[in-house]
């Protein structure tokens, strides 16, 4: 490669930014900005929120897969009359508002409780061991529940 292409190529590149820069509308500084930022914020969000929802399956395994079939890794758990979580994914338009309100549907206040609540009532049956949550434990069982949405569909 002779030495005077490398100028002409750098030359031109130069020129060619110079003007994008000069001309008002800065795209080609815009579009490099933009691509920096999503290099940088683009993969620390998707880790986080598979952090997010890593931990929601750890939930899920850890306590709803006593009676739910929580993913195809034990879909020889649950109990036959619970709805899996793929079948509510499935089937229910509003199952992002299921999830994120388990807690206060039939049968769950019977054996969920968070942190801070008072103990569980004596009327309550006390059939299983109870379920003692902190409120962020929802946004990362939801957090999975989404995953495996992504997953199934």
């Amino acid at each position: 490669m002779r030495q005077g292409k490398r100028p002409r190529t750098s030359q031109l590149y130069l020129t060619f930014r110079r003007r994008a820069l000069a001309s008002g509308s800065g795209r080609l500084a815009s579009g490099l900005a933009l691509l920096a930022t999503l290099a940088l914020t683009g993969p620390t969000a998707t880790a986080e929120e598979s952090a997010l929802a890593q931990r929601g399956k750890e939930l899920s395994r850890q306590h709803c897969a006593r009676c739910h079939v929580i993913s195809p890794d034990n879909r020889m758990g649950g109990i036959a009359s619970t709805p899996s979580f793929m079948i509510l994914i499935k089937a229910l338009d509003d199952w992002q508002d299921r999830f994120q309100t388990f807690h206060v549907r039939r049968p769950h206040p019977a054996h969920v409780r968070f942190v801070g609540d008072a103990a569980r009532a004596p009327d309550h049956p006390a059939t299983i061991t109870e379920v003692i949550l902190v409120h962020d434990d929802i946004a990362a069982i939801v957090a999975y529940a989404e995953q495996l949405a992504r997953e199934i569909k």
